[in-house]
C-alpha cells in the first residue's frame, strides 16, 4: 500500500507564542497535540506539510535553536514546549533533502525530551545574536510552577541529543510570560531579559556558569508578554537601504547618534497597550567623561553630542542602584566579570516609547539582519502584533529619530478578537500573523525603494477545535467538515499555475464557511447536491443550500465548467442579520437595494447593515484563488432555507437518503423513549408520524444503504437495527421503514458503521477495539470479526475499485480508525467476505494525534491530484482539530 499525504488542514493554538519563522523559510506552529509545518512563503500555497507527534497536551510555545556567523545563522532544530510539562527537541535528519520536507519516513525526529518542570510550560527563551558560535546551545524555558530552567544542548549524533539543566531559577508567583537570550554588547556572555506578571522585566547575566539576576526595568504596568534582542550596526548611515527606515542619504541619520555598533537593543511588548525600547551598551571606564556610551537621561539632554555619562552621574547612578530605587527612564549600571577576573561595565537604560496599539500588545518582533552593501545590517524596524486587529511596523523617523508606525496591516469586521501574534519572514519582505479564530494571515511586502505595498497572499487555515464529522458532496468534488468550533468548513482542490516555472499545480484550500453558529457542530449530511443538513448541540437540523457566488467561485477554482448549468435559480448569497440567527438569502434584487441605501441618507442609521460583513460587491465577487480569513468569515456562508423540529435534545447524527427523499437524524437519548430514529421529508421538510424505535440509549450513527432499501442505525446500547424500505405499492405509506434485523453481539459502545458499495454487507466498529462484518446472503450475521489494538471510533468501506488484472472479482476495502488515532486499511475479495486482509497502516507520522471522528472514501479521478483508476482518496478528521487528505493505492 502507498500513501501520499495530500492535504492537512489545521488551526494554531490560541496562544501568544504558538508560532516561530525559521530561517530557511519553514514555519512551525502548535496545532492540538502537534508541531504543524508549514512553508508560507511556498509558490505552490502547499499549506500544512506535517505534523510532529510526541505531546500528550497543548503545544503552547515554539521557538528556533539557530547557530552561525552573522547572515549564516541556520536552524538547528525547533524547540516546543507543551501543557504536558515537556519540552521537546525536534531535528531534522541529515541525510533529509532540502525540498522534501514531507519524505516517505518523515526526516525531522525528536531528539530530546527535556523533562523537571511540574507545570505546563508557557515560554521558551532561544539565543538571538549576531555569531553564535561553539557546538552548544543555551536556552531557557518557564512554566507556571513558577521557576525558569536554564538548558544547555549538545548533539550526539543525527537523532539524540544530550540536554542538561544547568540551574533552576525560582521567580515563585511572578510567572515568567516572555523570555530573550543574547550575548553582552561585543562579548560572548550570555544575558538574559524575563517579562514576567509583576508587570517588570528582569536582567540575568550569566556569571560563571549561572545567570544571576542584576536588574529589574519597571515601566510597564500590565504583563509583559513578549521580548525580542537585536545588535544594533552603524551600516543605515552610508548608504540608503531599501528597507530601513533611512531613505535620504547624507547627514540626516545622526539621530542614532547615541547608539554606538554593537550595542543591544531590548523591545518589550505589554498587555498595557505600549511597546518600550531598552538599549543595553558598554561603558568605557578608562574614559567616562566623553565615553562612548549614551547614558544621559531622557529628560536632561547633555550638551556634547556623545550625550557621555559625567562622573558626577555615574556616581549618583552608583548611589542609587545600591540604595535601590531606579527610576525607569534613568540609566542603570552593571558590572560583569568576564573571563580572566576583568570586569566590564554596561549601562541599561529606557530608550523609547511606541504608542499606537488601542488594545494589549501581545508580541514584538525585529525585522531580521539583512545584507547591505555587503555588510551585515540590522534593520531598524519593529513588528507588534495586538488585539485591536491590527499589526504594525515601526521604524524611526529620519530627521527626528522618533519611532512612528509607517505601516499598519489587519483584518476589518467579523467577530474575531484581534492578533495573537505576529512575526517577519526571514527576509523582511513576507510578515505572518495569527488570530482567534486559528487561521493565519500573509503580507507580502511588493513595494520598492519609494515605499511599501503590502499584499495579502493565500494563507493556510483550519480548524480550532475538534473536527466531529466530514462529507464529500454527492459529486465527490468537495469537502465539508463540520467542528466544536462552530463552523462548517468547505475544501476543495484550486487549479492554478506555479508562479515561477508556469506548471500546472493542484492545491487544496478552504473556500468556503458555510455555516458559522452559535453552537458546537457535530454532523453533518447532504441531501442532494447542492443542499446539506447540519446538527449542532441544539434540538434544530439547519438546511442549507448553495448560493450563486459559490457555484461560480467553484467552477473557476477547479476549472470545471458543468457545475455552472445549476447556478441561475440560486440566491446570490447569504447574510447575517445584525442581530440575527439564521443566514438570511440575498437575491439579486436585495442587491439592487441594497446599493441604493448605500447611495441615500439612510445608509449610516442602518446599523444592521454596516455592521455585518456582506457588502453588495462581495456577495457577486467570483473568487479567482481561495479567499482570505475575512472574506471567509463573513461573505461565504451559504443560506439557510429550512429548520427541522422534532428532537428532544441535542443532535447527534444524522443521514439522507441516496435519492433524496428522506433525512434521518437521532438525538442524546436520556431517556429510552428519546432514542428513536426520525425521519423527516426532503421535499416537505414534514417529521413521519412515528420515530424508528429499537434502542434504548443514545443512537450514535444512521446509515443509509446505497440503494436506500434500508437503513441501519447502531446505538451506546451495544445493539445495531437494521430498518427496510416499505414498497408496498404505495409511495406515501405513513411509516416507510419498519425494522427487520437487529443484533448485540458486540461488547461495547458501537461509534461507526458503514455500508458496502453493493450493499450486500455492512460493518460496526466499537470501543470493545472489534470490527463486525455482517452480510446480506447470511441473513446478516456476522461473517468476520477483525480484532484491532485500540477502540474502534469510525469505519469506512470504499467505493468499487476495478478488478485488478489476474483478479475473477472486485474488493472490499476497508479502513478503521482508532482511539489513538491510527488508520488501518483491510481488504478482502467479493466473493470471499469472510477473510479479510491487513493492507498496511496508514504512517504515524500521518496520522491524527487523537481519536479519529470521522473516514471517507472517494475514488480519485482525473482532476484530482491521481490519475489511476484505483487510486483512493481518503479524507479524515479528529479530536486533533485536523482534517486530512490521503492518496492510497491499494496493491
Amino acid at each position: 500500500m502507498e500513501v501520499v499525504q495530500e492535504h492537512i488542514s489545521v488551526g494554531c493554538n490560541r496562544l501568544t507564542q504558538a508560532l516561530a519563522w525559521g530561517a530557511d523559510g519553514l514555519a512551525a506552529f502548535g496545532a492540538h497535540h502537534a508541531v504543524a509545518l508549514y512553508y508560507p512563503m511556498d509558490p505552490f500555497r502547499r499549506g500544512v506539510r506535517a505534523t510532529l507527534q510526541g505531546h500528550s497536551a497543548r503545544v503552547n510555545c515554539i521557538a528556533f535553536l539557530n547557530r552561525g556567523h552573522e547572515l549564516d545563522q541556520k536552524n538547528v532544530a525547533i524547540v516546543s514546549g507543551s501543557a504536558d510539562k515537556t519540552v521537546r527537541i525536534w531535528k531534522r535528519h541529515k541525510d533529509a533533502c532540502e525540498g522534501n520536507p514531507s519524505g516517505s519516513n518523515s526526516p525531522w525526529v525528536c531528539s530530546a525530551v527535556l523533562s523537571g518542570h511540574t507545570g505546563s510550560v508557557t515560554t521558551i527563551g532561544v539565543m538571538r545574536a549576531r555569531s553564535i558560535q561553539g557546538d552548544k546551545d543555551v536556552l531557557a524555558t518557564g512554566s507556571v510552577d513558577g521557576t525558569i530552567r536554564i538548558w544547555e544542548r549538545k548533539e550526539i549524533d543525527d537523532t539524540k541529543d544530550e540536554v542538561n539543566c544547568m540551574q533552576t531559577i525560582e521567580v515563585g508567583k511572578k510567572y515568567a510570560q516572555s523570555i530573550a537570550l543574547s550575548f553582552l554588547p561585543n562579548t560572548t556572555v550570555p544575558i538574559m531579559a524575563v517579562g514576567s506578571t509583576d508587570n517588570k522585566i528582569s536582567i540575568y547575566v550569566m556569571q560563571g556558569n549561572q545567570f544571576d539576576r542584576v536588574l529589574s526595568l519597571q515601566g510597564h504596568d500590565n504583563w509583559v508578554r513578549s521580548l525580542d534582542f537585536a545588535t544594533f550596526t552603524k551600516g543605515g548611515e552610508e548608504a540608503a537601504p531599501q528597507d530601513a527606515s533611512e531613505t535620504t542619504k547624507g547627514s540626516t541619520t545622526t539621530h542614532h547618534h547615541t547608539l554606538q555598533e554593537g550595542d543591544l537593543l531590548l523591545a518589550s511588548a505589554s498587555q498595557d497597550k505600549y511597546v518600550r525600547l531598552w538599549r543595553i551598551s558598554a561603558v568605557d571606564k578608562s574614559q567616562t567623561t566623553q565615553g562612548d556610551a549614551s547614558g544621559h537621561d531622557n529628560d536632561t539632554k547633555t550638551g556634547s553630542e556623545g550625550g557621555g555619562l559625567t562622573q558626577d552621574m555615574l556616581k549618583s547612578l552608583e548611589e542609587m542602584s545600591k540604595s535601590g530605587t531606579q527610576l525607569s527612564t534613568k540609566a542603570h549600571v552593571i558590572d560583569v566579570v568576564l573571563g580572566s577576573a576583568e570586569t566590564r561595565r554596561f549601562s541599561v537604560m529606557f530608550e523609547a516609547l511606541l504608542l499606537g496599539h488601542d488594545d494589549w500588545v501581545y508580541t514584538i518582533n525585529w525585522q531580521p539582519p539583512t545584507l547591505l552593501n555587503g555588510q551585515y545590517h540590522q534593520p531598524m524596524c519593529l513588528l507588534s502584533a495586538s488585539t485591536d486587529k491590527s499589526m504594525m511596523i515601526w521604524r524611526p523617523d529620519e530627521s527626528t529619530g522618533v519611532w512612528v508606525n509607517s505601516t499598519q496591516v489587519g483584518e476589518v469586521g467579523g467577530n474575531t478578537i484581534g492578533f495573537y501574534g505576529g512575526l517577519f519572514g526571514p527576509d523582511g519582505r513576507w510578515i505572518m500573523a495569527y488570530g482567534y479564530n486559528g487561521a493565519f494571515h500573509i503580507w507580502k511586502n511588493e513595494g520598492n525603494e519609494i515605499g511599501d505595498r503590502w499584499v495579502p497572499q493565500v494563507p493556510a487555515s483550519g480548524h480550532y477545535a475538534s473536527v466531529q464529522d466530514l462529507t464529500w458532496d454527492p459529486t465527490q468534488s468537495y469537502l465539508v467538515s463540520v467542528s466544536l468550533d462552530q463552523t462548517a468548513r468547505l475544501f476543495s482542490p484550486w487549479k492554478h499555475t506555479d508562479e515561477t516555472t508556469g506548471a500546472a499545480v493542484v492545491t487544496w484550500h478552504e473556500i468556503a464557511r458555510p455555516q458559522i453558529h452559535g453552537y458546537d457542530a457535530q454532523c453533518i449530511a447532504f441531501s442532494n447536491k447542492w443542499t446539506f443538513v447540519s446538527g449542532s448541540d441544539e434540538k434544530v437540523l439547519r438546511v442549507f443550500d448553495a448560493p450563486q457566488t459559490f457555484v461560480r467561485s467553484l467552477a473557476r477554482l477547479t476549472d470545471n465548467n458543468t457545475v455552472l448549468e445549476d447556478e441561475s435559480s440560486r440566491p446570490v448569497g447569504a447574510n447575517l442579520p445584525a442581530l440575527g440567527l439564521s443566514n438570511k438569502a440575498v437575491f439579486e434584487n436585495d442587491i439592487a437595494a441594497m446599493v441604493e441605501a448605500q447611495e441615500s441618507e439612510e445608509y449610516l442609521s442602518q446599523q444592521a447593515f454596516v455592521s455585518t460583513g456582506a457588502t453588495p460587491t462581495s456577495l457577486v465577487e467570483t473568487m479567482t484563488q481561495p479567499p482570505f480569513e475575512e472574506h471567509l468569515l463573513q461573505h461565504t456562508l451559504w443560506p439557510e432555507v429550512e429548520k427541522l423540529f422534532g428532537h428532544g435534545y441535542e443532535l447527534m447524527c444524522v443521514d439522507a437518503s441516496h435519492d433524496g427523499k428522506w433525512i434521518a437524524s437521532a438525538c442524546r437519548a436520556h431517556t429510552p423513549d428519546q432514542a428513536g430514529v426520525r425521519l423527516f421529508d426532503a421535499k416537505t421538510w414534514k417529521q413521519t408520524p412515528n420515530p424508528l424505535v429499537s434502542h434504548t440509549l443514545t443512537v450514535t450513527k444512521v446509515k443509509f444503504s446505497h440503494n436506500d432499501k434500508y437503513l441501519l442505525s447502531i446505538s451506546r446500547d451495544r445493539l445495531w437495527s437494521l430498518f427496510e424500505r416499505v414498497t408496498n405499492g404505495d409511495e406515501d405509506a405513513v411509516d416507510p421503514y419498519k425494522l427487520v434485523a437487529s443484533n448485540k453481539s458486540h461488547a461495547r459502545i458501537l461509534w461507526d458503521c458503514s455500508w458496502a458499495h453493493d450493499d450486500s454487507l455492512f460493518a460496526t466498529g466499537s470501543r470493545d477495539k472489534t470490527v463486525k462484518i455482517w452480510s446480506a446472503a447470511t441473513s446478516w450475521t456476522s461473517i468476520a470479526t477483525i480484532k484491532l489494538p485500540e477502540a474502534v471510533t469510525s469505519v469506512e468501506l470504499a467505493p468499487l475499485i476495478p478488478p485488478a488484472v489476474g483478479e475473477d472479482s472486485h474488493r472490499h476495502v476497508l479502513a478503521v480508525g482508532l482511539e489513538d488515532g491510527r488508520i488501518f486499511v483491510y481488504k478482502c475479495l467479493a466473493s470471499k467476505p469472510e477473510e479479510w486482509n491487513l493492507v498496511g497502516e496508514i504512517p504515524r507520522e500521518f496520522t491524527h494525534t487523537g481519536t479519529v471522528n470521522g473516514l471517507r472514501w472517494r475514488l480519485a479521478t482525473n482532476e484530482a491530484s491521481a490519475g489511476a483508476l484505483n487510486k483512493l482518496q481518503l479524507a479524515s478528521c479528529g479530536v486533533d482539530h485536523s482534517v486530512r487528505l490521503f492518496n492510497i493505492t491499494v496493491q
